[in-house]
């Protein structure tokens, strides 16, 4: 099977999370490409591959030797855009010019300068009414080709293996369920960035927010000095955050808060936001300003209640590494033995691997060639993408 067929088959499968059910995974759809990936991933010799309860994927690989590596990448899509009926189509020798998706979007070089590093190659793109599911799904055609070519050249000495296939990633919670003696690795790569040169082990440290407004309800005709509307406190309260710190703003290593949600009425209503930082003092100095703007509004209308509850989300791994660098030491050797000088960049968001890291199970990430993620302006090269797959080759290899 070729590579990229790979790819395009799983991409078509709709295996978006959803955050309002409450349950892992999320959505049983994603249950239907983990299904498939252990059928195939017994055909191609890992004879105890199996999916539990909560959708995961595990299994090995037996190889050479003592050590074993991990793989992994997640089977959900984001949540911005529909993963239903994805439509993929491969444009042949990009030409560096515009390219219509459909009637109403265009992908063009103006509006995402990266193109221009892929002129020469090929791209799928999708047809503009969905996202490509790049994002994660390279990352799986990537391991499972890796898998298959190894099945097909038995000569080639490798690494004991172990591959476990996420759900839920786009919402934070692939390592909910997450068991590391299943998944029984040395260090483990999570498949799941952009640039294959990179090789990524520095992110957001990330929390959640959520902060509460009761109001005072009262006849609004009968409000002199007595109504206080909710949602002008939640009002005063934003107005209480740093106006150039949101996402529009930040780049490289500058955190930001961003509100994602609001809902309710002037008697009540809440609002939750997200803090981003990858310096851990610079996310308490977040928590200070939540905490201090509450405070003043509790001091200011003492007959309202303003509440907020502050939740950890992920953590940046970058301690982690510092302490245990061989996985990035090994990439990095299999990036330059394939002619490619490795890079490291800050990751503006997280991933599994921050998680697991933490856990104990270092775990930095790798691109797969695919870009504009979590947008129907999402596409894949392909050569950069066959590329990948013999790095990972490298990886894995005695």
């Amino acid at each position: 099977m070729a590579n990229i067929d790979r790819f395009i088959r799983y991409a078509k499968i709709d295996t978006q999370s959803d955050d309002t059910t409450g349950t892992t995974p999320s959505t049983e759809k994603q249950k239907n490409l983990s299904r498939l990936l252990v059928e195939e991933l017994k055909e191609l010799g890992l004879s105890d591959a199996h999916m539990n309860e909560y959708g995961i994927v595990y299994a090995h690989l037996k190889g050479v030797g003592q050590e074993k590596v991990g793989l992994n990448a997640h089977v959900d899509t984001a949540l911005e855009v529909s993963g239903a009926n994805v439509s993929p189509r491969i444009i042949k020798n990009y030409d560096g010019k515009d390219i219509p998706l459909n009637d109403k979007y265009v992908l063009s070089m103006n509006q995402f300068p990266y193109l221009k590093m892929h002129i020469g190659h090929d791209l799928v793109v999708t047809d503009g009414n969905t996202l490509l599911g790049a994002d994660d799904k390279a990352g799986i055609a990537i391991i499972m080709s890796v898998l298959e070519y190894l099945k097909e050249h038995p000569e080639i000495e490798h690494k004991n293996i172990s591959v476990a296939f996420t759900v839920d990633e786009e919402m934070g919670e692939g390592p909910k369920h997450f068991d590391l003696k299943e998944m029984d690795a040395d260090y483990a790569f999570t498949i799941d960035g952009a640039f294959i040169q990179g090789v990524d082990y520095e992110n957001f440290n990330a929390q959640g927010v959520k902060v509460n407004f009761q109001g005072v309800a009262v006849h609004p005709g009968e409000g002199q000095n007595a109504l206080i509307n909710a949602i002008l406190l939640m009002n005063e309260f934003l107005n209480e955050m740093p106006a150039k710190e949101t996402p529009f703003y930040s780049n490289l290593d500058e955190g930001y808060w961003h509100v994602t949600g609001i809902e309710g009425s002037s008697a009540s209503c809440s609002l939750e936001m997200i803090l981003r930082e990858f310096d851990k003092e610079k996310l308490n100095q977040r928590d200070e300003q939540i905490k201090n703007a509450v405070d003043k509004l509790n001091k200011k209308y003492p007959k309202a209640h303003v509440t907020y509850k502050i939740k950890d989300q992920y953590e940046n791994m970058r301690p982690y590494v510092d302490k245990y660098p061989k996985p990035v030491e090994v990439a990095k050797a299999a990036l330059i033995k394939n002619g490619i000088e490795p890079i490291s960049i800050k990751i503006r968001g997280g991933t599994d691997g921050a998680t697991f890291s933490k856990m104990g199970l270092v775990t930095p990430n790798l691109g797969t060639g695919s870009f504009n993620h979590h947008s129907r302006f999402e596409y894949l090269d392909i050569q950069d993408f066959e590329k990948m797959i013999d790095i990972v080759l490298d990886i894995v290899k005695i």
